[in-house]
């Protein structure tokens, strides 16, 4: 099978090298351009300061960066991109790269509201990803959600048929998210940081547009009542979320519970190489789901981080609490993107 030559923008960031890592070794994309701010052009990978575990992947050392310029890139042959970009770079890149005919798939936040753009989370909503049709350009790009957004409306998978009303939500999250240097560790060290800028609108904004119905032209947003608080704590990976849920009608511990354990994904997602067999887990322990200890559940291998985690589950009448827990840097980001460029693999849409 002959793979299609990708780029990572923005490759020295965290992000940006967990896009690298998930590309090794991919059956459907083989990462021939890496892009990086004026600093990096011209010097290797292998010059870059590691920022996650298991460091830069050693296939892809002797790289050169690139500047970030769409057209180095179609000089380069690149089809797909994926995107670590700052927000206020990738607005403009994005939408320029997409006229010149590369397909993005984006964990930047720039074009996520754009109405003719998905939010694509496919196990939630792989409908979507027709949306591009309404970009008219001879690419298009394709978003991931913020991690926090992921996070939850991954957890909301068992429920998304359960007449849902009203969402009350507190994420505890990861020091990770706020990318590299990030905060001083005279603001997180031994702390708690009530307050993350323009967090809780996205949180809003975009779990209302993913869980969306899709008339074949346009998004009708859902009509949930969504209520967040996003909180900074001293962990590195993982954010964690009390989720308080409201549904139409009672239900019982079993129903939730069951649920949970006989949910499988739909058709079009099953078997892509990053997808996980079972992308919503269930905590028996009291005391579980835990950032040191469940981030990195999801299987195959590819698919480790992909997997949300309930637990701690409590239902009355109409109400049911939980707490989840997903990967912000995978499942929230680049894993999150792979996943939408495998599915548009597989829906033909680099034809």
């Amino acid at each position: 099978m002959k793979r299609i030559p990708c780029a990572v923008l923005g490759a020295s960031g965290v992000v940006g090298q967990h896009f690298m890592r998930m590309l090794v070794d991919h059956p459907y994309f083989e990462l021939k351009v890496i892009c990086a701010g004026d600093a990096r052009v011209g010097s290797k990978l292998k010059t870059a300061k590691e920022q996650v575990d298991g460091g830069i992947p050693s296939a892809f050392e002797s790289l050169e960066f690139d500047a970030i310029d769409v057209d180095l890139l179609v000089k380069k042959g690149i089809k797909i991109a994926f995107s670590a970009l700052p927000t206020d770079v990738a607005k403009g890149i994005e939408k320029k790269a997409a006229k010149a005919g590369i397909c993005i798939f984006s964990n930047a936040g720039a074009n996520r509201m754009e109405p003719d753009v998905p939010i694509l989370i496919p196990e939630i909503n792989a409908p979507h990803i027709d949306l591009v049709k309404q970009q008219n350009t001879p690419g298009f790009i394709i978003t991931n959600a913020n991690c926090t957004t992921t996070g939850l409306t991954m957890a909301l998978l068992p429920f998304l048929n359960l007449d849902i009303q009203k969402l009350v939500v507190a994420s505890y999250q990861a020091i990770s998210g706020a990318g590299y240097p990030g905060l001083s560790a005279m603001d997180i060290n031994a702390n708690v940081i009530p307050f993350i800028k323009n967090e809780e609108p996205k949180l809003v904004r975009e779990s209302r547009k993913i869980c969306g119905a899709f008339t074949g032209q346009s998004i009708e947003s859902t009509t949930w009542h969504v209520f967040g608080h996003c909180i900074r704590v001293p962990t590195i990976i993982g954010h964690l979320i009390s989720v308080h849920m409201e549904l139409g009608s009672k239900t019982s511990f079993n129903q939730i519970k069951d649920a949970i354990l006989t949910y499988e994904p739909p058709a079009e997602v099953r078997g892509l190489p990053t997808a996980p067999i079972q992308p919503v887990i269930y905590a028996e322990e009291p005391d579980r789901p835990q950032p040191r200890y469940d981030i990195l559940l999801g299987e195959p291998k590819r698919a480790e981080g992909m997997a949300v985690v309930i637990g701690r589950i409590e239902v009355r009448d109409n109400i049911v609490r939980f707490i989840s827990l997903s990967n912000n840097l995978v499942r929230g980001a680049a894993g999150g993107s792979v996943l939408n460029a495998e599915l548009a693999y597989k829906k033909d849409l680099f034809s």
